[in-house]
This record gives structure tokens, sequence and C-alpha cells, in this order.
């Protein structure tokens, strides 16, 4: 078979988990693609390497992880420590957990396993005072391992949580006792989640709350469990799979960064054409209260920074009126950062919206209640994901919480505010319509650059942009928040800028990273990055000049630029002609210019004010 044909194939078995998405077809899929995926290659950049370290047999789990990365568009590789072996492959600097090189490390270890043989059949014995011991020594135990485990790899590291049991040998009495053995354990997975809670390599991974939503009688099969050392039930497998890749995707800068919605039956019930304002649902009765719950839930992701869309066909009048002025209406104008709302096809209407909003169509996720319309949107856009909607509004919400792609590993203030910068650039494009030309838009912006050296306040975000920025994004070269800090600590080696931008219509945050390899006699730009919500006002003249200035101060000679093109970064591809740069050389994909300081330089733009 032809390459195109091979993935034609994987598609269509891939199919066949989204329709169904059981333990029986993961496993049948993962054995018919390991076959297909042998005789192609696949592009570097869509592979990830994933390591499970269990004390019980998880090899089961290793079909489900690896359809899910395939959903995800990903290549994976997956290895899984010998049984009962994890300790030893964590201690052991040459154990073939580190030459495999993760990306991602999944430690999951069962209570009994750390604790006695027999606790749990004395626990109702057991004083206060031991079982603050015992917790202590679960603790001690994992964060040991967790600690050796950071200091010899970069990769981003999940532990499991407890899943804290439904019986107690106590019955109904169990809340009255200090440290219950159910509030034993919850007491257990707090103190790991406050242990971690400022990591930004370890994460605990709720396996408690995917237990709880599973169903926990349903996550272990007993059979299983006593032949075999499965603690992972067949239907508890995917849902597991699944968690599992929310964190890959972010990883893989693979995040959804906008909702787009129709309205009638979407974000109110009805048709407004037919209805009319007083006719539509929205709020008063059951149907209406769904609306308004779904509501809540697109502002709850727009308020930790997901972008809000429409797409919809209605007249726009009519549709602003309720938008506006209906009572019952959570969403207001000021959630959406870009509006279609008109009787033109939808594809149409996605384009322009990408467009406008300077975003990938790989970053939307569309909601619309028609068949046809979410059908014609997949096939003209596959880029898009397109949310199945269910056909009863009470499950809307529900179908929205389902999709694991909205995860980020951090989430920084500017995040949380980005709705609102979206907001007032639609003012920015409102203002530039009035003016005569670009330079009279600039001035009358009153732009404040203020540009610092990274520190430890500024790397989450400054992280969050290197792995979500694609267009202004000279070499689109990824680091994790550890690989960041690293960096930012060797001031010898490296220098890292932030830039922040504000104006008359607001504050945009840090919208501007660079990184600097300094030399002697020459600095090299490995990353230069600008936000898409600033391209087009020219800021990254400015943090270009800054840089330069700081060169020429070290007795700098030569500022070497690098370019890596990619298929979304063709906007800045002119970055450094455009500002003097001679081209030098290309290698190995990567383009190299050189800019002569003793004999060329950049000026600071006269319209910024730089603090």
């Amino acid at each position: 078979m032809s390459r195109e044909e091979v993935f034609g194939e994987i598609s269509k078995i891939l199919q066949t988990v989204r329709q169904d998405p059981s333990y029986l077809n993961y496993w049948h899929a993962y054995k018919k693609i390991q076959n297909l995926a042998r005789t192609i290659e696949i592009p570097e950049r869509r592979g990830v390497r994933i390591a499970l370290l269990s004390s019980f047999t998880i090899e089961p789990l290793v079909a489900c992880l690896d359809i899910e990365c395939r959903l995800a568009g990903l290549n994976p590789e997956i290895y899984v420590a010998p049984f009962g072996q994890y300790s030893q492959d964590i201690i052991d600097m040459n154990s073939r957990l580190y030459i495999f090189k993760p990306d991602i490390i999944l430690v999951a270890i069962d209570a009994e396993s750390l604790l006695k043989d027999d606790f749990f059949s004395n626990f109702p014995k057991i004083g206060e005072e031991e079982k603050r011991i015992f917790q202590n020594e679960v603790i001690e135990h994992l964060t040991g391992l967790i600690s050796k485990l950071t200091s010899q790899t970069n990769a981003l590291v999940l532990l499991t949580n407890f899943i804290v049991p439904v019986f107690s040998p106590f019955g109904i009495l169990d809340s009255k006792i200090v440290l219950g053995l159910k509030e034993f354990f919850v007491d257990l997975n707090t103190k790991l989640c406050n242990i971690y809670r400022e990591s930004r390599q370890v994460y605990v991974f709720d396996l408690e709350g995917l237990a709880a939503k599973h169903g926990k009688e349903r996550c272990v099969e007993a059979e299983m469990r006593f032949r075999g050392s499965i603690l992972l039930s067949r239907s508890f497998m995917p849902l597991v799979a699944k968690e599992i890749a929310g964190y890959v995707k972010a990883l893989k800068n693979l995040t959804r960064k906008c909702i787009v919605v129709d309205l009638d039956n979407v974000l109110w019930g009805g048709i407004l054409g037919e209805d009319g304002f007083d006719g539509i649902k929205l709020g008063s009765d059951p149907v209406g209260k769904a609306y308004v719950d779904f509501q809540k839930l697109l502002l709850s992701y727009y308020n930790r920074g997901i972008i809000l869309a429409i797409n919809s066909k209605n007249n726009y009048e009519d549709a602003m009126k309720v938008i506006r002025e209906h009572p019952n209406m959570i969403l207001r104008e000021k959630h959406f950062a870009a509006m279609r709302i008109n009787w033109k096809d939808k594809v149409e209407n996605m384009i322009e919206l990408a467009q406008e909003l300077n975003i990938g169509l790989d970053s939307m996720v569309f909601v619309d209640d028609s068949p046809q319309e979410r059908e014609r949107i997949r096939q003209a856009l596959p880029q898009v994901l397109v949310l199945e909607v269910p056909s009863s509004p009470f499950r809307y919400a529900e179908a929205l919480m389902e999709l694991n792609d909205f995860n980020t590993l951090a989430i920084s203030e500017e995040d949380k505010l980005r709705g609102e910068m979206y907001y007032a650039e639609r003012k920015r494009r409102d203002l530039m319509k009035s003016v005569s030309n670009i330079e009279d838009f600039l001035r009358s912006l009153d732009m404040t650059a203020e540009i610092r050296y990274a520190d430890s306040f500024s790397v989450p975000r400054i992280t969050s942009l290197i792995n979500r920025t694609n267009q202004f994004n000279l070499t689109t070269r990824r680091r994790t928040q550890v690989e960041v800090e690293r960096i930012c600590s060797e001031k010898d080696k490296y220098l890292v800028y932030s830039m922040r931008v504000t104006d008359r219509f607001g504050d945009e945050g840090i919208v501007g990273v660079a990184i600097i390899k300094k030399g002697e006699k020459e600095w090299i730009i490995d990353t230069f990055l600008l936000s898409c919500r600033v391209i087009g006002r020219r800021v990254e003249t400015v943090l270009l000049a800054r840089i330069i200035e700081d060169a020429r101060r070290s007795g700098v000679s030569f500022l070497i630029g690098e370019y890596i093109p990619t298929e979304k970064n063709q906007v800045a591809k002119s970055f450094y002609s455009d500002h003097g740069f001679k081209f030098e050389n290309e290698e190995q994909g990567v383009m190299r210019w050189r800019l002569n300081l003793q004999e060329s330089t950049v000026k600071m733009p006269d319209w910024v004010k730089v603090i």
C-alpha cells in the first residue's frame, strides 16, 4: 500500500473507536495499526514517548493509550517497566527507562503495595498516631522516588493518587472515626496535591476522580485482579487512557484555543427568526435552564482563557438584540472575540474567523446542533474539531466537558484575561477603519512596551507562549517549563526576554519572548516569538531593537537570527531581511541571518514608549 493508502486505512480503523470506544475496539484497532504503522515513516514531530511504571500489571493499558494518541494525530512509543520493578527502573541511572528517554512518565502505585499486608484487616485496631506514621511512610516512599526520577529526566511525570475505598470495616461509622479508612486516603491524596502543587514537572493524576466518575465497583474486575494483578478493568482503561492523552495533547501543543458556537438551539432553545425574542427558550423552564447551564460552562472556559466566537445563520440585528438585552443571557457581546452572524456558508465564516483571530483552524472547536452543518465543516475543514452535539440540550454541557482538548500545563494571569484582550482587539480593528494609514493607527494606540529579563513570575507565561505560538514564531522550538527555568538559571550562557504591551484599550500582558545564546563576539537569537494578538502592531521591532542595544553594550559584533520554516510561520519569514540582516547559510532546515552591529542597527520605533 502507498503511504496515503496506509493513512486512509488507519483513519478508518480509528473511526471504529470513535463510534464505539470499548476496550475490545481499542485492542483490535491497536493490533491492526501496529502492523500498518511499521510500513510507513512518521515525522519525528508527531512522535511521543510514554513510559508506564506501575506496581501492578499495566500492559493492557498500552492498547488504549496508543490509540488515544493516534486519535490526536500522534505516533506513540510506549515503554512498560518490568512487573514489580518500577523502583529499580527509577533508581538505576542506566535502566531501560532512561535509555528510552520518555516525554511523559506515568507512575501508578497501588496502596496495598505500599502498606503492610495486614494493614486493611487490622485497620480498626490501629490508633491515630500509627495511621499518621503509615501515611508518612507512603509519602516519603513516593516523594523519594519522584525526586530521584526528576533529577534524572526532564520528562513530565504523572503520579496517580489513590482510589478512596468504597468499603470501610467501620461501615456507617467511618466518618465518626478520626482518620477513618476513607479519610485516611482522602488525606493522603490531599498531601500529594499540596506537595506537588507548585511543581511544573510533576502532576498528580486524579485516578480517584476518574474512578468515581466511572463507578468504583466497575474499576476492578476481581478475577483479573487475582489471576493477573490487573487493577484496571477493561471498561475503566479507555477512560484512564483518555485522561493521560489530555496531558499528552497539552505537552505536544495540540490544545484547542477557541470554541465557535451557533446561536439557535445552542445558546438558546428555538429558532429566533420563527419564535422571536420572547419565544426562545432561555432560563424560564427546564429546557431553557439547560441552555443557561451550557452558557455558564462556556463562561467558565472564557474565564480561564478559551476564546469564544459565533458562527450563526441569523439576522444580525435580531441576534444582537438577544445577546445585548435578553435578561437570561449569560454570555454578552464582550465575551465574543469575533462574530459571523449572517446567511453565508459556515465554512467561509470559519475561515474568516480564524483569519480575524490570527489562529489556526486546528485551534478551533465547532458547536452546532445541525448534523448537516457539522458534517459540512468536518468535510471542508478537517482541522476543526467538531463537537458531536447530543440531540437533547440537557446533555450539551456534558458533551463539551468530555473533550480533553482544552488542557494546558499551566494557566497564567494573561491566559485568564485572553477573552477581554480579544474583545479589546475588536475595538482596535474598529479604530483602524477610521484612520487613513497604519502609522496614524499605531500612534493613536498610545502603546507602551515593557521589556524585562525572565523571572519566576514570567516563566509560566513565557513557557506557555513558547509552546502555543505558531505563526510569528521564528524557530518554533518547544520547551517545558523545567527547561525554560534551567535556561534562565544559566545567565552566563543565555538571556531570556519577555515583552509586555499595553495601549489605550488595555493590557495585553506578556506577548513577546526572545531567548539569546550568548557568545563573546556573537549572539544567536535561538527563539523569537510574538503572540498572534499583537501581530501587525510592529512591536517585534521594539524587542529586536532592545536586544541589539544590549548586544552593543556587551561588546558583541554580530547578531545571528535563526529561522526554521513551518507550515504556520510564513508570516515571519522576512523578519530578519526586513530588519537589515544578511542571509548567511542554511543547515539542516535552519536558515541563519547575520547582522553586523558595527555597520547596521535597528532603530527603536518612536510610536512606542519603552520602559
